[in-house]
């Protein structure tokens, strides 16, 4: 979801994960700590919420790395407030070296993606979340129970559980909040809004034949998509931090759009 890698800090956890270095900064745990306890979540819930949320976005910033990868480049990982960033290059210098500068990675490659890539890049991140939450699905229907579709006010599953882990009430929080983040957030993570991966999908779009009216299109559309999302979620959804977070994007995207405005490179 963000565009710059936060400083790093004496309290980030750092370890690996399929040879990815992750680090994760402590506004992660901050903004999931407000999440958790907006949804009226106890002791025991928020446990799960983090183990949930942790997980998740995690699967996700690996699949944008894995395609990175794909692509014959290195990357690593940092878990940062309300989302992640799967970087380019790999970290060098131990854990504070500083991250400003392209001098503090190793095996960086300044060769730009082509839009081909970039599209693939952004969408691999939502696409790994769907494949987890289809095998959360699955996982559901192995215990013999079943997962009913919920309309209102979005199409959204609601898991039951079979069997012995019918009554277990604490598995169920996990899979609901698996669900919860690997396809609502996925889905709203696809929506066309700058710097979200939809919105970095459609500017790709956008700009291979038209790179500056491309990019004045994608802006639009983000401020557009990003307003409207904002007011479906205060007064459909009813999600206060979804309405603020659209709000804000639609915001950002209108001041940069205003900027380049009556601007063109020569």
């Amino acid at each position: 979801m963000f565009l710059a890698e936060p400083p790093r800090t004496p309290y980030d956890l750092n370890f690996q994960v399929l040879g990815f270095p992750v680090r994760v900064h402590p506004l992660f745990w901050l903004a999931g700590l407000m999440l958790g306890f907006s949804g009226g979540t106890d002791g025991t819930g928020l446990v799960i919420w983090f183990f949930a949320l942790f997980f998740s976005i995690l699967v996700h910033e690996l699949g944008h790395a894995l395609m990175i990868r794909r692509f014959g480049r290195d990357a690593h990982i940092v878990l940062y407030a309300m989302g992640g960033l799967a970087i380019e290059g790999r970290p060098r210098g131990g854990a504070f070296g500083s991250p400003w500068s392209f001098d503090s990675y190793t095996e960086f490659n300044p060769r730009p993606r082509s839009p081909q890539e970039q599209i693939l890049i952004s969408a691999a991140g939502p696409g790994i979340q769907f494949l987890l939450a289809a095998a959360v699905i699955a996982a559901v229907y192995a215990t013999g129970g079943r997962v009913r579709p919920q309309f209102v006010p979005i199409p959204f599953p609601i898991p039951e559980l079979g069997g012995a882990l019918a009554h277990n009430h604490n598995l169920l929080r996990l899979v609901d909040d698996l669900l919860y983040i690997n396809i609502f957030w996925a889905l709203v993570n696809l929506l066309p809004v700058l710097p979200l991966d939809g919105g970095q999908i459609a500017m790709q779009l956008l700009i291979q034949h038209d790179a500056w009216g491309g990019m004045q299109r994608a802006l639009w559309l983000s401020v557009f998509t990003g307003g409207a999302m904002a007011v479906f979620a205060l007064f459909a959804m009813h999600e206060p931090f979804v309405m603020i977070l659209f709000a804000m994007l639609a915001a950002s995207n209108y001041l940069t759009l205003q900027q380049i405005s009556g601007r063109r490179p020569w």
